[in-house]
């Protein structure tokens, strides 16, 4: 999977979700979203495992670089396939040479294509370390193309204006210094996203709201 060098400085606010969007016309597929920068394989592991991986899962890694999260997912969680998209020639082939050598043919496939371009209606787990731009311009393919039940799996950065599954004060999983939000469709865009408040920001609010509900505005 790959990423860019990263802040969360860049990181908005999240929206509320909108209606479902048509994927993008061929014109406006982005070639690429992230230079390629692996995932730490403790990431890998744990992305797959909040994400429930098992026997019954086809797992479609987009930008799959080394093809470790493809490995990973069949000779450590026995998923039944899966599928990376890898749009840099090299890097494709070197993975599929990988294939080969470790004889996952038919279990692990990986396509040198540009993933926007892709069907990936076939996935039951979609993951990904891209950027926060890379994420917004995917979710109308994933809301139009993704079963209900696919969950998604985004290293460091959130798809705005989803839900996560997660609850309490923060809406992503924490490894060290890593973020893991994981996504359940449809509930992630048909679930109202709310921003938490600590207990003093409430009260702030309230008293804020309340001058303005004054007769007269307050004055």
């Amino acid at each position: 999977m790959s990423s860019p060098g990263k802040t969360r400085d860049d990181i908005d606010e999240p929206a509320r979700p909108t209606e479902r969007n048509p994927s993008p016309r061929l014109n406006d597929v982005p070639s690429s979203v992230a230079p390629y920068v692996p995932t730490p394989q403790n990431i890998v592991r744990k992305m797959l495992e909040l994400a429930k991986a098992g026997p019954d899962d086809v797992v479609y890694d987009l930008g799959c670089g080394d093809g470790r999260v493809l490995f990973t997912a069949v000779e450590e969680f026995n998923v039944r396939r899966a599928v990376g998209y890898e749009i840099n020639p090299y890097m494709s082939e070197s993975t599929q040479r990988k294939v080969a050598e470790k004889g996952l043919n038919g279990k692990v496939e990986v396509i040198n294509e540009n993933f926007f371009l892709a069907d990936i209606s076939a996935a039951s787990i979609v993951t990904l370390y891209l950027t926060t731009s890379g994420n917004s311009k995917l979710k109308p393919k994933f809301e139009n193309e993704l079963h209900p039940g696919t969950r998604v799996v985004s290293h460091d950065f959130p798809m705005h204006g989803w839900s996560t599954v997660k609850s309490g004060s923060t809406d992503y999983y924490e490894v060290n210094s890593h973020r893991i939000y994981l996504y359940r469709l449809p509930e992630a865009y048909i679930t109202e996203v709310t921003i938490a408040r600590s207990p003093e920001e409430m009260s702030q609010w309230r008293r804020i709201r309340a001058i303005f509900l004054r007769p007269n505005g307050g004055s």
